[in-house]
């Protein structure tokens, strides 16, 4: 009978001990168990781990499986009940989302993971997404693959090169906010361009001195971003509307003027 006791008060001991991932890199201030202690790079992290990420701040971690999740500023995430089986290759899971931006880039194990945000959830099919959440909305971005996004009594499906708002119990496919472009370009400049931004497409962008005056990153869907030297978002070009906008929103020119912008002309 002790054993058995021993046995069951163990198991959940075990589980919350499971190294889960690690963080790769930390930018200014991240905190750990719920602001308990300041998260180091090369850090571990356990079963159930909270994560907040400050003001001008970043987190680049990679999961157990090899997924790599990029968390800006002012961000509060919770790697809740995620187990990854390499013997199966199958990541079974929960991150629940509360606050904040995260570039996600899923690895090719099979996942049985969601994402839950206070508004609703993000169902992941082994992708690659950006997602902007608060507590009442959520912006997804996706960037290869397909994700199933539900708020309320709506759910929806989202292939590479969608993107949609979820509020006020509806789903709108439409183009990305312009606080959801200067959301993605903060964790650029604090953790670096995605994974894959050298098949994507980053550029340097020089004036006629030699002097580096901003980068230029084309992603998938072909939208390109104009972004300054400390790789703060400047404006960006639209395929699905042949336009130029500002980070603002403003509309800019009709076609693509993103060089012009990366060399500080206005």
């Amino acid at each position: 009978m002790l054993a058995v006791i021993a046995a069951i008060l163990v198991a959940p001991i075990a589980t919350m001990a499971q190294e889960i991932g690690a963080a790769q890199k930390v930018v200014r201030d991240v905190w750990g168990g719920g602001l308990a202690w300041r998260m180091k790079p090369e850090q571990k992290l356990r079963f159930r781990e909270h994560i907040n990420v400050g003001k001008e701040s970043g987190l680049d971690v990679r999961l157990a499986d090899g997924t790599g999740l990029s968390v800006g500023e002012n961000a509060e995430i919770r790697l809740d009940e995620f187990v990854y089986n390499p013997a199966t290759n199958v990541v079974d899971g929960t991150i629940k989302f509360t606050k904040g931006a995260m570039r996600f880039v899923g690895s090719k194990a099979q996942k049985n993971v969601t994402i839950e945000v206070p508004a609703g959830t993000v169902g992941i099919r082994g992708t690659a997404f950006n997602l902007l959440v608060d507590r009442t909305r959520f912006e997804i971005e996706v960037v290869s693959g397909a994700v199933e996004i539900a708020i309320a009594g709506a759910r929806q499906t989202l292939a590479a090169g969608e993107s949609a708002t979820a509020d006020g119990g509806a789903i709108r496919v439409a183009p990305p906010s312009p606080a959801f472009r200067r959301a993605m370009a903060q964790i650029t400049s604090a953790l670096g361009p995605p994974a894959a931004a050298s098949s994507i497409g980053l550029v340097e962008v020089r004036n006629s001195a030699g002097r580096l005056t901003g980068y230029l990153l084309t992603h998938p869907d072909g939208r390109t971003d104009a972004l300054d030297p400390q790789r703060r978002l400047l404006g960006w070009f639209d395929p699905r509307s042949k336009a130029t906008f500002a980070a603002d929103g403003r509309r800019l020119a009709d076609g693509d003027r993103t060089p012009g912008l990366a060399r500080g002309e206005r």
